[in-house]
């Protein structure tokens, strides 16, 4: 797999550069956050709801495809970034849209999730929601996902979130994301962002416009636009983390 297809930014830091070229870590504040409220509460395992976004763009032309069918990789997937996170990962059996994952109510109740897919490991979407043609415009992929972590492995665990891929583990994901995507290496390109906490996502929306500005320059194709942010008070509902019983 081709260097070039794994993230301009490492996966949480969100690395805005200002016009003076220094490296901004706008994500450091919600790791901090994370880091902070852990050394409250009763022992118990706790449900980080977190998501990562993507887009794929097929061929020379950079064109985009509705790609929100449920993922028959999505095992192999799951056991990918489950074992870059170290911990138990429950993962969406296929990526949203941003008006599925606006209406999607479960996603600021983590510890629900928990309690009824752990067992399962992956969380049913349902349908893919009937939405206007964007004919051969890039789309936005919202990859929800609830992460499991014992109060004990949350400070470790906030620290693995500034982690990029290994390299072996950056080639199996791609591999198994290519295939469930049914891009082709070396002629189709995959921009993503690693899992973060999903009150984040705009930052990691921001990161990955920057990455898709670039790839356009790259392919000598105009570029169509960046992606619309979240809006502030559909991430504010979201938790950083909840306890659980699962």
């Amino acid at each position: 797999m081709k260097r070039q297809n794994k993230p301009a930014q490492s996966a949480l830091y969100w690395i805005h550069h200002a016009a003076t070229g220094r490296r901004i870590d706008p994500g450091g504040d919600m790791i901090k956050k994370i880091k902070k409220k852990i050394q409250k509460g009763p022992k118990a395992t706790y449900a980080v709801p977190m998501a990562m976004v993507f887009t794929a763009l097929y061929g020379p032309r950079r064109e985009g495809k509705d790609f929100r069918q449920p993922l028959e990789q999505i095992s192999e997937i799951r056991e990918v970034l489950q074992r870059h996170l170290g911990q138990t990962l429950i993962l969406a059996d296929r990526p949203l849209s941003l008006a599925e994952y606006l209406s999607w109510g479960f996603k600021s109740r983590p510890s629900r999730l928990a309690e009824m897919f752990s067992g399962a490991g992956v969380l049913p979407m349902g349908p893919v929601t009937e939405e206007e043609p964007l004919e051969r415009s890039p789309r936005l992929g919202i990859f929800p996902m609830i992460v499991l972590v014992q109060e004990r492995e949350l400070e470790s665990f906030s620290d693995q979130l500034s982690e990029d891929l290994s390299e072996i583990t950056r080639v199996a994901f791609q591999n198994a994301i290519y295939s469930a995507l049914r891009l082709i290496p070396g002629y189709d390109l995959l921009l993503y962002s690693l899992p973060m906490p999903a009150q984040g996502l705009n930052h990691a929306i921001d990161s990955l416009n920057q990455q898709m500005q670039a790839a356009f320059e790259q392919a000598a194709v105009p570029f169509p636009g960046p992606f619309e942010p979240i809006p502030s008070s559909a991430l504010e509902v979201i938790p950083l983390k909840e306890p659980c019983t699962k």
